[in-house]
């Protein structure tokens, strides 16, 4: 028993940290006897105003998919509400609104523990590339106000929930001509999908079934990532939400392909960029341009041109040993000096052609 301290001895340790720390007695810091006899010691430092702030993070369930992930989904489900936005508009005829609330990592028992038993799952099946269909549906759940009035509207209502104003639970469900209705507007809304995703990946979303007991349903596993997608919706007055759950499993094949589509398509835009200079330089090879050698030019009247006859001689101004300009296409690009090659008349090139200009002072710049 030799290592326990004795009340004596705590309060002078105790004292002796308050006073080495330069902490103030009250009401910073509570007495050494209060402390005690409440098993712990709270001593706050004079001078720090704010305390710093900490996230929490759940080490018992990691998250699953990074930020850069979740931000790709972001992206494409902001495109998708602003498609649907107008396709609800001129499906049902009335101003409808879609907006991105929300994009959270869940386990899909919390999302369906969230599901009321009035409310219909509607199962869309998904396609990535030719693997055919996925074992893991993507699920779609609508609030039953704005469900409520998107039936009254397709049924030629005004567009005003039923039970609006009321308890959601209040109502009495879908009659089965409802449901037909129902899962006509899913059959519109689901594809949609398609042409979000066609800019990063091939995937094909198709409407399946609806389901009306939601939390009987099995659909996916119990402790399975989702990804929950939420929109605000405003269909006329009535307010409420879209949640579309991505299951974790087709999301890992979709990042997958993605990764392995975005290096492939940095490897073959490589390869292009190569063959296209490859396909450039054969054009040029193959390319036919006249070359001429100019020796001067002189101004002479018509007079003398008329008069011209074989044997004549034009004076060109120009001394023998100077050098000529060379032409392609038109363009003078190199210097040259005349001579003889293989008992050919040729020309030997000097060096690049700099055009001459006069300058304000009557000198020659060189370009």
């Amino acid at each position: 028993m030799g290592d326990v301290l004795t009340q004596s001895q705590i309060d002078a340790l105790l004292n002796s940290v308050q006073t080495s720390g330069n902490f103030d007695d009250a009401p910073h810091a509570e007495s050494a006897g209060d402390s005690f006899g409440h098993g712990h010691v709270h001593v706050e430092a004079v001078g720090h105003d704010k305390e710093k702030k900490y996230r929490k993070y759940n080490f018992h369930t990691p998250k699953k998919f990074t930020k850069d992930r979740l931000k790709l989904l972001r992206s494409v489900y902001d495109n998708y509400s602003r498609l649907i936005s107008s396709h609800l508009t001129s499906l049902l005829r009335i101003g409808c609104e879609v907006e991105l609330f929300e994009i959270e990592e869940q386990r899909y028992y919390e999302f369906n523990n969230a599901l009321g038993d009035d409310n219909l799952l509607a199962f869309i099946g998904v396609e990535l590339g030719k693997n055919g269909l996925e074992e893991d549906p993507v699920l779609m759940v609508m609030s039953n106000t704005v469900m409520y009035t998107m039936l009254d509207r397709m049924l030629g209502g005004t567009g005003e929930a039923p039970y609006a104003g009321e308890d959601e639970e209040s109502s009495s469900g879908y009659t089965d001509i409802e449901v037909a209705v129902y899962e006509m507007i899913l059959g519109h809304v689901a594809p949609i999908m398609d042409d979000v995703w066609q800019n990063y990946l091939s995937i094909k979303f198709k409407y399946s079934k609806v389901e009306a007991n939601p939390n009987l349903i099995q659909a996916i596993s119990i402790d399975e990532i989702v990804v929950i997608v939420t929109f605000n919706v405003a269909v006329g007055e009535t307010q409420g939400q879209i949640s579309v759950c991505l299951p974790g499993s087709i999301l890992d094949k979709v990042f997958k392909q993605f990764e392995q589509v975005s290096v492939g398509g940095s490897r073959k835009k490589e390869n292009q960029t190569r063959d296209e200079k490859q396909n450039i330089i054969r054009g040029i090879e193959n390319s036919i341009l006249d070359i001429k050698a100019e020796f001067g030019s002189s101004t002479i009247l018509m007079e003398d041109l008329f008069s011209m006859n074989v044997g004549d001689v034009l004076n060109l101004n120009i001394p023998k040993a100077s050098e000529v300009n060379i032409d392609i296409g038109n363009k003078p690009w190199f210097r040259g000096r005349l001579g003889v090659y293989k008992d050919n008349v040729a020309v030997r090139l000097t060096g690049l052609y700099k055009e001459q200009r006069i300058n304000n002072a009557g000198g020659e710049d060189d370009e």
